[in-house]
């Protein structure tokens, strides 16, 4: 009994560790380290979030450059909008305390507190609505576990929006209460700023929200047109205070993610509105469903009871049921409705985990639910009881007899669903709260049925495991160290966990995977046979040729003796490179070999002004190559590929019909296998068509895997380079679907003494870079002949200044990407400084919007009594 006590008296201290509990044995059981070998890490955590987390503590520990533009954003990118994104959480403070080596802990402890965070702010939610005893950490611990918060945990940025989301619509009560704006300004300021995403969703919500809330007091319509102008003007400065991080990102939106926005809008539903019942079972949830499925709307047999009984309540004023029911059909049709759904998400359709603002629409039922018990004191009467029993009877029953068309959910889950439900209406018939035990019944429901929830969704889903993730980034960043690098060059390597390697270590790379990605890149990626889509490129097959024009001047490889053996760690091989072997050894680590390739350009050169004229054409990596040195050296356009003829390949366990392979019905496997020879110690490349992408086929050379990246939409060149003159070679593809189409595989001899030649000639005159940082670039160029430029591959971006010999002057993008700049003979210092766009008007905003806030307190009468508060019946 004094135990209960204690913790009624510290409800919101309970709403905080329950959830962190709960979650925090689940991990212990599922063995995430130190406990065991699993780790939290898994989809995009694992491939993308991981990898920002640890340039976060780059930036913050010592590197704050990085915070506008990184060398470790494939080429070179802007920053800041990543930032306002993914990084911009107060939780994201946390990665500070554990050290490069254990940054997997670190993300799941993260994880743990935004869980509890959830539960705390929504209990405080409530006890400010008047709730004591269990009731707030009660409905807490349904919030912080609901379907969304599960669902979504691999996404831990949208976490905060869940954290934030009660604290505005307690000041959107406040507001209207007490007439002082301030708390719901703070707190909305805090939600946009930590991830303007979701803060986006939020202030869609708490325009419907506020209506409800006003339409729960009695007020005269004078009254009413004020209390709308003063969350109007409220919502405006919180959106103005965050204006510093936001223009900068709807600039930079502009020039990535919008440019992808939908332009034609179908009226129609996306499913069938009935198959959103599944999702109010527990375990409705399953990898399937990150891609394609229904939104994630679990909230417990109890919420959805007294959510429906709300609507029944005469206790209740009929305008704001009737209000709640608008706003309610509206939530309803935008998790079904194209058009509303699109605008929820920003006129995008989400590329995998739909629905992503159903988190409001989880909060939105808790809260019409607690509205509804707190007019219920004394439990339900026949009439309500058999309403509730009508509800659970016809949604179980017509999922179960429709559960084929539920493909996360079985018969158990069903039952158990049913089960909690009867014991929910059980509660209700006989609670009253004079007796000091029923909170402590209904929330250990309430843990019971979430908690089940949890762990059907989550033991689902399988994670990368720590050691995986340990040896190869602490192996990569030995590599990294061991090339001791100290001149502004790129970093490539035939290893790649993620897209982001380059920024989990801290190098200048090539990849990235970002959803704020800017088309341009993957599109130059893709023009020179190179692994790309909307969001992200790799650079998984580089040439002689590209590896020198995009400065790759260190490469790090797999030890040739070991990588074969048991002891070698998780390397993941991207692309083959015997021609590495050739360049300049830079020494070894256990795991790792570094090369120093002589014939990088450097970040900038003098060329021939011929390359402002050059256009890329799609699906012609060669072609393009061949072109863009032509441009640089400024000669005619030469055959540098030599096109080998490959004879008709021989076909096992398959039919030929105009180069399109088919399996027989009746083979175990279809291969497909061509031979040729060397003739030369020239490198040699097989080009692939852009179907082959999505693990279509596997290749084998002489035995040995050849990897073939899983996802590119462009063709492809693949090194194949023997290692003797004279041996045949024997090229193996193995068919992993019923057909493939191989009229596009060619194979190529690249020339090298003619691509050694003009390289010599472009070398002549490099820019030789004296200071460098994250974003600034200076250095000198020597101009020795008459049409050229200086030629870079830096990304062309409107945030970066660049001054010739101190006058400022406007780079021309060539390539469709990079900068270049037309000088005059003789000697120049080039410099180039990036600053977000639209970063300094946003501070002025942002500076005004705060000296208005703090006007309009200065003028505000002081008090929660000054002028009256009013508060719902």
């Amino acid at each position: 009994m004094r135990l209960k006590r204690f913790w009624e008296r510290h409800i919101l201290l309970l709403a905080f560790l329950l959830p962190c509990l709960v979650m925090g044995v689940y991990f212990i059981v599922r063995g995430v380290w130190p406990f065991g070998n699993s780790s939290v890490l898994t989809v995009d955590m694992g491939q993308q979030y991981i990898d920002f987390y640890s340039y976060y503590r780059q930036t913050l520990l010592g590197h704050p450059g990085q915070l506008f533009y990184a060398f470790n954003n494939a080429l070179g990118g802007d920053m800041f909008s990543t930032w306002a994104y993914y990084l911009a959480s107060p939780f994201n403070l946390v990665l500070l305390l554990f050290p490069k080596t254990m940054l997997d802990l670190a993300v799941a402890v993260m994880t743990l507190l935004k869980y509890g965070a959830a539960g705390l702010t929504m209990a405080y939610y409530l006890r400010r609505r008047g709730w004591r005893s269990l009731w707030p950490a009660t409905f807490g611990f349904a919030y912080a576990l609901s379907g969304w918060m599960v669902a979504n945990q691999l996404n831990l940025m949208w976490f905060d929006g869940a954290v934030f989301l009660p604290l505005v619509l307690d000041g959107v009560e406040r507001l209207i209460e007490e007439r002082r704006p301030f708390r719901f300004i703070f707190w909305l300021t805090v939600a946009i700023v930590s991830n303007y995403y979701m803060g986006y969703m939020i202030c869609l919500f708490v325009v419907g929200y506020f209506f409800w809330a006003a339409s729960a007091r009695k007020r005269a319509w004078k009254l009413r047109v004020k209390e709308f102008l003063r969350f109007a003007g409220a919502s405006l400065l919180a959106g103005a205070a965050s204006a510093v991080l936001l223009l900068p990102t709807l600039f930079q939106l502009t020039q990535s993610k919008g440019t992808y926005t939908i332009k034609t809008i179908h009226w129609k539903f996306e499913y069938q509105p009935w198959k959103m019942l599944g999702k109010f079972f527990a375990g409705s949830f399953n990898f399937d469903q990150m891609p394609n499925g229904q939104p994630n709307v679990f909230v417990g047999s109890l919420v959805v009871i007294a959510f429906v009984l709300y609507f029944v309540l005469g206790k209740i004023r009929w305008q704001e049921r009737l209000t709640a029911l608008v706003w309610t059909g509206i939530l309803a049709l935008s998790l079904m409705f194209e058009p509303l759904d699109l605008l929820w998400h920003g006129m995008q359709f989400p590329v995998w985990y739909n629905y992503r603002f159903s988190f409001v629409v989880c909060a939105w039922l808790i809260l019409l639910a607690a509205r509804a018990l707190r007019f219920l004191p004394d439990g339900i009467n026949v009439w309500q009881l058999a309403l509730s029993l009508a509800v659970v009877l016809a949604l179980c029953g017509m999922v179960w007899l429709n559960v084929d068309q539920f493909p996360y959910l079985s018969d158990q889950q069903v039952l158990t669903t049913f089960l909690f439900s009867v014991a929910a209406i059980v509660l209700l018939s006989v609670r009253a709260d004079q007796r000091k035990w029923t909170p402590l019944l209904f929330m250990v429901l309430i843990l019971g049925e979430s908690t089940s929830n949890m762990a059907l969704s989550l033991n689902q889903i399988s994670y990368v495991s720590h050691s995986d993730y340990h040896t190869y980034t602490e192996a990569l960043r030995e590599g990294v160290d061991k090339l001791n690098v100290t001149t502004p060059d790129r970093i490539g390597k035939t290893v790649l966990r993620t897209k982001n390697d380059a920024m989990q270590v801290g190098y200048w790379g090539t990849d990235q995977f970002s959803s704020l990605f800017e088309p341009s890149v993957p599109q130059f990626f893709g023009n020179i046979g190179q692994s790309a889509g909307d969001n992200f490129a790799a650079y998984t097959n580089g040439t002689v040729i590209t590896d020198a024009l995009l400065d790759i001047r260190y490469w790090l490889t797999p030890r040739t003796d070991v990588i074969a053996t048991s002891e070698s760690p998780f390397l993941p091989p991207l692309s083959p490179r015997p021609d590495l072997q050739r360049e300049t050894h830079r020494g070894q680590t256990r795991w790792l070999t570094g090369y120093e390739n002589d014939n990088a350009l450097g970040l900038g050169f003098a060329a021939s002004d011929q390359i402002l004229k050059t256009k890329l054409i799609d699906g012609m990596p060669v072609t393009n190559q061949e072109m863009i040195m032509a441009a640089l050296t400024d000669r005619d356009y030469q055959t540098l590929f030599d096109k080998i003829d490959l004879a008709k390949p021989a076909i096992k366990g398959g039919t030929w019909s105009a180069g399109i392979v088919s399996k027989k019905k009746i083979a175990s496997t279809t291969t497909v296998t061509y031979t040729f020879e060397a003739t030369s110690s020239d490198p040699y490349y097989l080009k692939i068509g852009s179907d082959f992408t999505d693990n279509l086929v596997s290749l084998t050379q002489n035995g040995v895997a050849v990897p073939i990246y899983d996802t590119f939409r462009d063709s492809e060149l693949l090194n194949i380079t023997p290692g003797e003159i004279g041996k045949k070679q024997t090229l193996v593809f193995t068919l992993n679907k019923d057909t493939a189409n191989f009229s596009s595989v060619v194979l190529y001899r690249l020339d090298q003494s003619k691509v050694t030649a003009d390289l010599a000639t472009l070398k002549q005159s490099p820019w030789r870079i004296d200071d460098s940082g994250a974003r600034h670039l200076s250095g000198t160029v020597s101009i020795t002949k008459k049409n050229q430029v200086l030629m870079t591959t830096v990304p062309t971006s409107p945030g970066w200044h660049v001054t010739v010999d101190g006058q400022a002057v406007t780079p021309h993008k060539v390539l469709g990407l990079f900068m270049a700049l037309e000088l005059s003979r003789g000697t120049h210092r080039i410099s180039m400084t990036y600053t977000p766009p639209y970063l300094w008007v946003g501070l002025v905003v942002t500076v005004i919007a705060l000296l208005l806030i703090l006007l309009w307190w200065w003028l505000t009468p002081r008090g929660r009594h000054s002028r009256g508060a009013i508060r719902p019946e």
